[in-house]
């Protein structure tokens, strides 16, 4: 008997169990302060993101690299504002948009990583970078908020953070892109 009554609400559980895990995660996303402020000045925020990850020892080479990601399928938005959130950072790294030191700006998109080796091998000291790097793409800008919503973008790349991308301050730079694929939506871990 008491079988039957859980088989008989089955389907409704079935329903209802989506439903509820749609509500929690818009709530979490929401609860991003980047996203929620872009989402005062515009209808639409899609949110692209790419994991990083380097682990260097003292036997490996030191990481150099410039990226240009981008979504793919290509999105109908702009692009309006990369964030980099430091995962996990140990011994000698830096990243972000190239320094004016070194000839900056560089395009708009291309962003650098550099992780040093140290260490030798009695000691054997590593360098571990792990970032998430997350892209907020907008499109249909509030009647209301139109004015603003044209400086808000510019305003929030061009904060003086590392957070902004302004944490890069080694002296070199690879002119070498590594072109790449973004995935669609937020890293693993947050939003949810």
């Amino acid at each position: 008997m008491r079988i039957r009554s859980i088989l008989h609400k089955f389907p409704r559980l079935l329903v209802a169990a989506p439903a509820m895990s749609l509500l929690f995660a818009g709530a979490a996303f929401a609860a991003d302060p980047d996203e929620a402020e872009l989402r005062k000045y515009y209808d639409k925020v899609d949110v692209w993101h790419a994991r990083v990850e380097y682990n260097v020892d003292y036997s490996n080479q030191d990481v150099l690299v410039t990226r240009d990601l981008s979504p793919q399928p290509p999105v109908a938005a702009q692009l309006c504002y990369i964030r980099f959130d430091l995962v996990e950072g140990v011994g000698d790294y830096d990243y972000g948009f190239k320094p004016a030191a070194l000839g900056a700006p560089g395009k708009p998109a291309e962003w650098g990583v550099y992780v040093r080796r140290r260490g030798n091998i009695f000691n054997q000291l590593r360098s571990i970078l792990k970032l998430d790097v997350v892209y907020f793409y907008v499109a249909d800008p509030k009647e209301e908020q139109k004015s603003a919503a044209s400086t808000i973008c510019k305003d929030k790349q061009g904060a003086d953070t590392p957070q902004a991308g302004r944490g890069y301050k080694r002296g070199e730079w690879s002119d070498l892109v590594v072109r790449g694929k973004l995935t669609h939506g937020w890293p693993p871990g947050k939003g949810e």
